[in-house]
């Protein structure tokens, strides 16, 4: 727990939780996660994060597959709390991934749904004993490490959270900024322009501008988009004031 706290990248955290899970007798593990789900995906829609050691011929087996989102496991996840066995999930959901899993020997597989332990989040971890390993063996080790390998499967999806996952060129300009700064903080044209020592048409040019930059068709959009890619500009003091 300490070192997935302490991990600085999303490689370290990769590397702490994939040997946590090994000591907890589970050698393939597979990690996935969307954030920021309540930003529009007109808007913006970071890439999932995945984190993995599964064996590379699954994964390049399961990336040719189409409609990932709709895979049972996929659906359970986004729909389900708690944890679930590969067995138990295919009995009640389609899962192509998951045969083609077993097609490779690690189709025995313990699923842990993430949904919400991050707001407006979704993941899963997923954890299979080792190459080989049936579902007798698979019980067997999660009824050992269960409860270890959710909890730190919990802190690692809260860690990743709190990464900043995905670096976002600037797009605006300083003034661009400012503007969208008090903008985002209710203040009219008439009072922004008063506040900088501008005129209105110039706020109005600014906002234009960074609308573009942005490219977002409403002022609203543009407050957002800006404040989820980390470029607006907050005036300290007038702010609070």
């Amino acid at each position: 727990i300490e070192e997935l706290l302490a991990a600085g990248t999303l490689s370290d955290i990769r590397t702490v939780f994939m040997a946590a899970a090994a000591q907890f007798g589970f050698e393939n593990t597979f990690y996935a996660a969307r954030f920021m789900l309540t930003v529009p995906a007109s808007l913006l829609r970071e890439p999932p994060v995945v984190l993995t050691n599964a064996p590379a011929p699954v994964l390049e087996e399961a990336r040719q597959l189409r409609d990932l989102d709709s895979d049972g496991w996929v659906r359970w996840v986004l729909e389900n709390d708690g944890d679930i066995s590969s067995a138990e999930l295919q009995a009640q959901w389609s899962s192509p991934s998951l045969q083609v899993a077993a097609r490779h020997g690690v189709g025995a597989v313990h699923i842990l749904s993430l949904r919400e332990r991050v707001l407006h989040s979704a993941g899963a971890v997923l954890l299979n004993p080792h190459k080989g390993a049936d579902d007798e063996v698979l019980a067997q080790r999660w009824r050992q490490s269960g409860r270890d390998m959710r909890i730190l499967s919990w802190i690692m999806h809260m860690r990743v959270a709190t990464m900043a996952r995905q670096q976002f060129p600037p797009t605006l300009t300083p003034r661009q900024r400012e503007v969208l700064g008090w903008r985002s903080a209710g203040k009219t044209v008439d009072e922004i322009a008063i506040i900088l020592g501008i005129t209105p048409a110039t706020v109005e040019k600014h906002l234009r501008l960074a609308r573009d930059s942005l490219g977002v068709e409403t002022t609203p959009q543009a407050v957002l988009k800006a404040h989820v890619t980390h470029q607006l500009h907050h005036p300290d003091t007038a702010l609070r004031g």
